[in-house]
């Protein structure tokens, strides 16, 4: 029998996650942000949530995605992933 400890799937997709917990924090999802979601003049749900969650966060400056269309009423900037990882070259 091998005794060697096996991670199952799940257990190394936990192990990630807790990895990239140690770098970056997650944003509050409260009352007032579904609510000025649902009211807002986004198409995508989902996308006004994370608009509205950025936008009560101030130590979020810009919200990155490949998905730059959907975020034309946002208020706050929005890069794709390469031009944000681009930014740190200059």
């Amino acid at each position: 029998m091998n005794t060697k400890l096996k991670l199952t799937i799940r257990g190394k997709q936990l192990l990630m996650i807790y990895a990239l917990l140690e770098f970056v924090d997650i944003a509050t999802m409260d009352k007032y942000n579904v609510i000025n979601a649902l009211q807002s003049k986004f198409k995508d749900f989902e996308d006004s949530l994370q608009n509205y969650c950025a936008l009560r966060n101030s130590r979020i400056h810009v919200i990155v995605t490949r998905n730059i269309k959907d975020y034309k009423n946002s208020e706050i900037a929005v890069l794709s992933p390469d031009t944000f990882l681009n930014s740190f070259d200059s």
